[in-house]
């Protein structure tokens, strides 16, 4: 082997020793950035060893590659685990901010309110001040079905707001890491994995597991392709479909997903729910909050119904009859919120029908008593109306109980799966600046070699 190819040797390996104290900085740098991977610079002796005399000199060290750190079973397990997370407290949260069927909130005591006051009126039917104190409680009764609805029907309509809000934001990041495909397949044909490339297209893909539940599919080409629950394509190659949201004429005028394909066709209707923080907003709006408000329209409904059944059989202090208590509740969609007093009654107290014939005397409270019977007569559900009200408030903590179960299950594997990943990708700065003190030693050593074999020419050409 000549000085020059010592000299050569020496340069070589000076370069990888180089590139491997960059990649420990590298590292350092990003010790606390989201989704990094930690690198490491894999070095290895060049060959072929060049042949002097009877044995091989080798030719010292070579970069080999860069690589990640990456546990492929844990990274296959995660956007499931991400978007299951996200789901579940999406809709936990959501659930747990309607106040308005708390067990104990204001229509459970509207409702009992209501018939108290009638109780006090049938002891003296034709006082006054009770009639207008059963009026109110009346009057209560229906503001309370009003609340109520009006509560359900802003959190739906905010969850459309907030779906609305973040379409726009996931077909940015669909469209971004679209172009990084493109980036990466045009970095990597090149032989070299681009990690920072791969590094910023999975925490995309990560931030659209939580978002919408996609599904990575990396193909042979080496894009990562991204499937929706409904099977549509979010991501394919360097093309990127987009999402909307229309009017549901279906569901009250509720937003509904729609797709735009990558190709431009479209838009279609969403065949399958999201999943991600989409899904879990959707999964509140059209599962335990729908459900409460179909079950408070009809309660409000049938409670109208028979009130008013015998309300119109009763007679008023001026002998006249046929007036309903409670007019809006006309269907059962909408009942609750459509629900108001008797404006004439509300206007004159004396026109509340409590005797039960137009001769009775002003304390006869016939009618009044069928009135207050109402309050066990059976409903569509199978229960009177304070069972029937507790069905309702129970079936909706439920929900938001068994929901908040799930949370927990989900909210621990992905914490078991972070820590995993962590374990394999996560950086180490104990570790980092130990390979980075081994560098600056070996790249030390090459210098060494390198002014040895300088001395040694300088020798050589002093000779000459």
């Amino acid at each position: 082997m000549s000085l020059l190819s010592l000299l050569h040797q020496s340069a070589t390996s000076l370069s990888a020793h180089q590139a491997a104290s960059s990649t420990a900085s590298h590292n350092l740098s990003n010790a606390s950035t989201p989704g990094f991977a930690r690198q490491r610079a894999e070095l290895a002796t060049m060959l072929p060893a060049d042949r002097l005399g009877a044995g091989y000199i080798g030719r010292g060290a070579v970069l080999q590659s860069v690589t990640q750190a990456r546990d492929r079973f844990v990274e296959q397990q995660m956007p499931s685990a991400l978007a299951a997370q996200t789901a579940s407290r999406t809709e936990m949260e959501t659930l747990q901010a309607l106040t308005a069927l708390d067990p104990d909130g204001g229509l459970s005591q509207a409702l009992g309110d209501f018939y108290g006051q009638l109780r006090t009126l049938s002891q003296n039917a034709g006082s006054l001040h009770a009639r207008e104190a059963a009026v109110a409680g009346a009057r209560q009764l229906a503001l309370g079905f009003n609340r109520v609805a009006t509560s359900i029907e802003a959190t739906r309509n905010g969850i459309d707001a907030k779906v609305a809000a973040r379409l726009p934001e996931i077909n940015e990041q669909a469209a971004q890491l679209a172009r990084l495909n493109l980036q990466v397949r045009q970095a990597a044909a090149s032989g070299a994995p681009p990690n920072d490339l791969l590094d910023a297209r999975l925490r995309l893909a990560d931030q659209l597991a939580e978002s919408v539940g996609a599904t990575p599919v990396p193909d042979g080409s080496g894009d990562l392709n991204l499937v929706l629950a409904s099977g549509d394509a979010l991501v394919i190659g360097g093309g990127s479909s987009s999402l909307s949201a229309l009017p549901d004429p279906a569901n009250r005028g509720h937003l509904s997903l729609r797709l735009t394909a990558s190709d431009g066709s479209g838009p279609t209707t969403l065949s399958t729910r999201p999943g991600g923080e989409l899904g879990g907003l959707l999964a509140a709006r059209d599962g335990a909050l729908q459900t409460a408000e179909t079950s408070v329209d009809q309660f409000a409904f049938d409670l109208a119904a028979a009130v008013n059944a015998v309300a119109t059989t009763g007679f008023a202090l001026d002998g006249s009859t046929g007036r309903a208590l409670f007019t809006g509740a006309t269907a059962v969609t909408g009942a609750a919120k459509g629900l108001s007093l008797n404006t004439t009654i509300a206007s004159n107290v004396r026109l509340l029908g409590a005797a039960g014939s137009a001769t009775a005397g002003p304390g006869d409270a016939a009618a009044l008593q069928r009135l207050i019977a109402t309050e066990t007569t059976l409903l569509t559900g199978g229960g009177d109306a304070a069972s029937t009200l507790a069905n309702i408030t129970s079936a909706f903590g439920s929900s938001a109980e068994r929901i908040a179960a799930i949370h927990a299950g989900d909210e621990a594997q992905l914490y078991q799966l972070n820590q995993l990943r962590d374990s394999v990708s996560g950086v180490s700065i104990d570790e980092e600046l130990i390979n980075m003190q081994k560098a600056q030693r070996a790249y030390e050593a090459v210098t060494k070699v390198i002014q040895t074999a300088n001395e040694m020419l300088d020798s050589l050409m002093a000779l000459r």
